[in-house]
C-alpha cells in the first residue's frame, strides 16, 4: 500500500517467494480493502472454498416445491410468487455464509399450455471461481425455473 491519505504506509507481507502484484488503486483509500486487497498486495489465490452448488440445488428444489406444489398459474398470482421466491431462495442461499460471493437470482414462472419457451442468460464468468444452480419445477398448470448465479468477488 501506498503512504497517503488513510493509508499506514506499511506494506502487506507475502509469502516468501511469492510475486508482488502493482498497485491498481486510484485514489485514497482504494485497493486498502483487508485481505485478499488489490492494490500492491499479494497476488490473489481465488476462493478458500467452492460454492456449494449441491446445497444450493437442494434449496431450489425445496422452495420451488414448497411455494408452488399445487398453485394453479394466475398471472398476477405468479408475477408476485417469482418476487417473492427469488428473495427466499437468496436468503436462504446467503445463510451458508459462503465468503466473496455474489449472489444473483432469476425465477421465471410460466402457463403450461402445450408451448415451448427457452431461457437464456449471459453474463462476465471466470469458469475457474465462478458457478451456478439451476432447478426446474412443474406441476399441472405451471413451470417455474430458477436460476441462482455465483460469482467471485476478489
Amino acid at each position: 500500500m501506498r503512504r497517503g491519505p488513510g493509508g499506514s504506509g506499511t506494506e502487506p507481507r507475502c509469502p516468501p517467494g511469492s510475486p508482488r502484484r502493482p498497485s491498481t488503486a486510484s485514489g485514497p483509500g482504494e485497493g486498502e480493502r483487508g485481505g485478499g486487497e488489490r492494490g500492491g498486495g499479494c497476488p490473489l489465490t481465488g476462493p478458500a472454498e467452492r460454492f456449494p452448488v449441491g446445497a444450493v440445488e437442494a434449496i431450489l428444489r425445496d422452495v420451488l416445491r414448497g411455494y408452488l406444489r399445487e398453485q394453479p398459474y394466475e398471472p398476477g398470482t405468479c408475477r408476485e410468487m417469482a418476487k417473492t421466491i427469488a428473495e427466499v431462495i437468496k436468503a436462504r442461499v446467503k445463510a451458508l455464509l459462503v465468503p466473496r460471493y455474489k449472489i444473483v437470482v432469476v425465477t421465471h414462472i410460466g402457463q403450461l399450455n402445450e408451448q415451448s419457451m427457452q431461457i437464456g442468460s449471459r453474463c462476465l464468468w471466470d469458469p475457474a471461481t465462478d458457478t451456478f444452480s439451476s432447478y426446474v419445477f412443474k406441476n399441472t398448470s405451471l413451470f417455474a425455473l430458477a436460476n441462482v448465479y455465483a460469482i467471485y468477488f476478489e
